[in-house]
């Protein structure tokens, strides 16, 4: 399938940005923007690094599982199931963010990772890009090096995430899209 091509008539352009905060881990810029009927106006943009997670599954027992964080994200105030994410460093490769994301928020370590997809979470007002790699399989090498990341790490059947999903439970956006893609390959 084919891209769809951007019509004229609803294709925004982009006069400047300027920015309104800037910090480590995000930017707020203002936007000049003008639509085709000639409206123009300013739009805030988000503009965070970019993240990678990883999708690790495992066989075990008969039945295939997927490795999962159990944490608190204050700003949702909820507590919720995770798969391993982080923000690439500077000049990282993001395969090696998502294995170095597993290990440090898990314990668990995987050799092998494969892209799975990338996606914009919110392409209205966010600028910015996550990458989801897959794993199959796990050593665990001791316990999480990242103290403060996760209160339980759990392998989780693949045959719950759906419950989970609709109990409010998987609620974050990298989580959501990585293990919806995972079972649609099922």
């Amino acid at each position: 399938m084919s891209e769809p091509v951007a019509r004229s008539r609803s294709q925004w352009t982009v006069h400047g940005e300027r920015p309104v905060y800037e910090n480590p881990w995000l930017d707020v810029l203002m936007a000049d923007v003008e639509l085709a009927d000639g409206t123009r106006f300013e739009h805030h943009v988000v503009r965070t690094r970019e993240a990678a997670s990883c999708v690790v599954t495992r066989t075990e027992a008969g039945r295939e599982e997927v490795l999962l964080i159990w944490r608190h994200r204050f700003a949702i105030d909820k507590w919720v199931w995770e798969i391993p994410s982080g923000l690439i460093e500077e000049g990282e490769d993001p395969a090696d963010t998502a294995r170095r994301e597993v290990e440090e928020e898990t314990g668990w370590r995987v050799s092998e990772v494969t892209p799975l997809l990338s996606f914009h979470p919110v392409g209205g007002m966010l600028r910015t890009r996550y990458r989801l790699f897959r794993a199959v399989g796990a050593e665990h090498v001791g316990e999480p090096t990242e103290e403060n990341e996760a209160e339980k790490v759990a392998w989780i059947p693949l045959d719950e995430v759906l419950g989970l999903v609709d109990a409010g439970l998987i609620a974050t956006s990298s989580s959501l899209v990585g293990l919806l893609r995972v079972l649609a390959e099922r």
